[in-house]
Parts: C-alpha cells; structure tokens; sequence
C-alpha cells in the first residue's frame, strides 16, 4: 500500500475486491497516468478526473496472454480487440517465421504492425520453421527484444516439424544467451506412420485424427526435450499441455532444479472429444482436445503449480461444420473466451482461488516473460492495467457475443457466470459498457526477458 498525496487521481475505482497472486483486500484504486498510484480503502475522490464505481465487483490485474496467433482471420489489430473484450491488456505473439522467410525481418514487421495498429501491450515470441537456415539470426532477435524461440516436433507431413538434431542445437544457441526455448511437443513421426495405418484401415478422417495423437505420444516428446534442455543448459516453455500424463517429467525435471515451464489452455481443462464429434473441423486443434479424464488430471496440475501458466492458443481459422476434416487447418478462437472460461470453471466450480486464476493469468506470465511488477499484479507503481469482473454475471457465450472474426466459437451456448465489464490499459480506458472505446495505435512494445526468477 502506497501513502496518499495530496494530489489528485486521474481515476479512482472505489468499492472493489482487489484480487492479486498474493491475496485479496476490499480497497479502492487510484490511478495517476498509466500508472497504480495508491491501493487502500478510503481514497480521497476530491478532484478526481473520474470515479468508477466498482461496488460488488472484482478489480483484476489486467490478463496477459502469452499465445497468441494474429495470422489468421484475426490480425494483430482484430487479436488484440477481441482479446480486450474479454479482460486482456497484454498479448505476446508467436511470430511465425515460415520457410523461406527471413527471421529478422519477419520479427520486425510484426512489431511495426504492432505499434501501428494493436489495442494491447504486445511482446513477440520467434516461431523458427528452418532452423537449419534461420538459427544465425537468434543473436539478431534478442537484439530485438525476443527471448523466446518456438519450434514444432510434429507436423513433419506438412514440413513444419523441427528434427532432435536442430532441436538440440537451438537449445544449445538460445541456452548460452539465456533465453528459452518453447516446444509444441509431440512425436511427429510416430503420428505420421499411425495416421498412414489407420488411413489404410479405412477409417474416417475423424477416427483417424483421434487414434494418432495418443496422449503418451505428447508426453513422450515432452519428456524428450525436457532432457535435451538439460544437456543444453535451456530454460524451457511447454505451451498448451494437454495430458496429465505430461505432468510427471515436469515435476521430475523441477525436482532436479531444471527450469521448465507448463502452460495450459481452457479448452483443454473444460472441452472434451465430444466436442471433436459435435463440431468436427472447427475443433480441430493441436493437440487434440481429449478425455474428462485428462481434464480432471489437468485440473490437478493446475491446483498444485504444475501449471504454471493459463493461455489462449487464440488461432481463428476459417472452418465450417461440414469441411473435409483432414483438409481443415488446426486452430480455433479462444482470446476473448480465456478470463471467462477459466474463471467459471476453475474458481465457480470451486477448484482453486482468485489468487491463484491471477497468478495462472496475470502474474507468472508477467514474472516468466519479465515484465513483472510493471504488469501482473495492481500496486503502486505497476501498469494501470485493470480488469473490473461482474462474477455474478449470468450469461451465454455465443457466436454473436464475440468479436472474433471467426463465425463461431467452440463455446456456443455455454452458460457462464462471470464476465470482464470495464477493461483499462496503462491509464487509459479500452472497453467499457460492451464497446470498445480505445483506438489502436497506443500500444506498446515490450521486449521479453525470459526469467527463472518466476520459480523461485
């Protein structure tokens, strides 16, 4: 808690709970600028340039999504609008350098269209499809304010999987600078050979996708690059963990004082295979949404630390219900769907915390990524990005209630309590009243600093 001054607040949000990692405390908000100025009950209002009423509601710190698309139906423009929409002020991209594309040059021009055009904070993660051609500029993207370097080990059929060979030697470049390497991990070569099996069995293209993604072929490549950062002295990102059974070398690798990182998305802690069946190609994603059984696993991940981290996978791609399945692409929106959807099952469905759904969405993204205290929590000096949450909303997400580019959502006619009202961004006001009242162009850009800091 910051001494009060004189001085008069820009806003003052009165009459909240103020929810952070650390806890929870009934005070009022005064915000100076683009930044928190004062956090406790009983604030001066006099002179204030606006006071929000934030009676019965939950003051958040802003969420930050750390994986984002913004190739697809979504630009970075549209991604970060309906990003906001739902509670978030900060996204970090993938920037996907594909083969053929120069590495340096894709980096800065999604950040110059970040500049130019997001209504969110961003920061960049490299995506290396050539590693073999692309490796020399890794030096170049820290320069450019990117510490974090994904690759694919699967795909190997539509030539985006990244071999053990180049695997160990970006781990081995990127662990002597520091910074960290990110792995969709799944055995890409075993899918292959699976998927050319059951296709000559005759199955349906849908039987086919779910037999060929077994959740011990994810856990096995994650166990496999967890050893191959070891060897490399890299920290490691595991984005969208969808087994329980991917748990265990996490917690192995921890225990042995590895840095490595599990990220988790809402689709995998709430959505099942029937939604696969229901929905065909539009719930085609990677890897594939499975059991109850493993979101229950996953769940307990989550609960106790394991997960370290709670993020979209937003990738809106053009799909309807009828398309052929294997010709569909991978990807779904999920952005504006993430505060929503963890909140109602994880805190609603009574299995962790406030706290504990901040630190999973605002702080530790902010602490791995190195923006944190900036960002992640509500203290005085941090970003005055903020969230006021109705938690007794009642509502249905449905297609039409989202600002996605994409014609639908994986969540039609889900029920939800909870739901992000009032969205500001470094002072400034980004969506209230269901309209977005923050034009792009203000964003900034924020160079990661990939931390071992956050398991500390």
């Amino acid at each position: 808690m910051a001494s009060m001054s004189a001085e008069a607040f820009d806003y003052l949000i009165r009459g909240g709970l103020v929810v952070t990692g650390e806890g929870m405390v009934r005070a009022d908000v005064g915000i100076r600028g683009e930044k928190v100025a004062a956090v406790a009950a009983g604030l001066p209002a006099e002179g204030a340039g606006r006071v929000v009423d934030a009676s019965g509601k939950l003051i958040l710190p802003g969420i930050i999504d750390v994986h984002t698309h913004p190739v697809y139906l979504d630009d970075i423009q549209a991604t970060s609008m309906t990003a906001a929409f739902g509670g978030t002020t900060t996204c970090v991209h993938y920037a996907y350098a594909r083969p053929g594309m120069k590495l340096l040059q894709t980096l800065e021009e999604y950040r110059d269209d970040g500049l130019a055009n997001s209504v969110t904070d961003f920061g960049l993660h490299a995506g290396l499809f050539d590693v073999a051609n692309q490796i020399g500029d890794v030096g170049g993207a820290f320069d450019l304010g990117v510490s974090t370097f994904k690759v694919f080990m699967t795909y190997a059929k539509i030539k985006w999987m990244t071999d053990d060979y180049w695997l160990m030697a970006l781990l081995d470049v990127v662990g002597q600078k520091k910074g960290m390497v990110a792995v969709h991990a799944e055995n890409g070569l075993a899918t292959d050979y699976l998927q050319d099996k059951y296709e000559g069995m005759g199955m349906s293209a849908l039987e086919v996708f779910t037999r060929t993604r077994p959740a011990v072929l994810e856990a096995e490549a994650i166990n496999r690059a967890i050893a191959m950062a070891e060897v490399a002295g890299c920290a490691l990102y595991i984005p969208h963990v969808s087994t329980a059974l991917a748990l265990a070398p996490i917690r192995r690798a921890r225990a042995g004082g590895q840095v490595v990182y599990a990220e988790t998305c809402p689709q995998y802690l709430t959505l099942t295979e029937e939604v696969l069946r229901e929905r065909g190609a539009q719930a085609k994603i990677g890897p594939p949404l499975r059991t109850a059984e493993e979101n229950a696993g996953l769940w307990d991940g989550v609960r106790d630390g394991t997960i370290d981290t709670l993020a979209s996978d937003h990738a809106p791609k053009p799909k309807e219900l009828g398309d052929d399945f294997f010709e569909a692409p991978y990807g779904s929106p999920q952005a504006e769907t993430l505060l929503t959807i963890s909140y109602n099952a994880g805190v609603s469905g009574g299995i962790i915390g406030l706290p504990r759904l901040v630190r999973l969405l605002s702080e530790m993204p902010a602490k791995i990524f190195g923006y944190y205290p900036q960002k992640g929590t509500i203290a005085p000096g941090s970003d005055a990005d903020l969230v006021i949450f109705d938690a007794a909303e009642r509502w249905s997400i449905e297609q039409a209630n989202q600002h996605s580019c994409a014609n639908y959502t994986l969540y039609e006619g889900q029920e939800c309590l909870g739901r992000a009202k009032w969205v500001m961004q470094r002072g400034r006001v980004v969506v209230e009243g269901g309209e977005q009242v923050q034009t792009p162009g203000r964003a900034r850009y924020l160079p990661t600093q990939a931390s071992i800091a956050a398991l500390s």
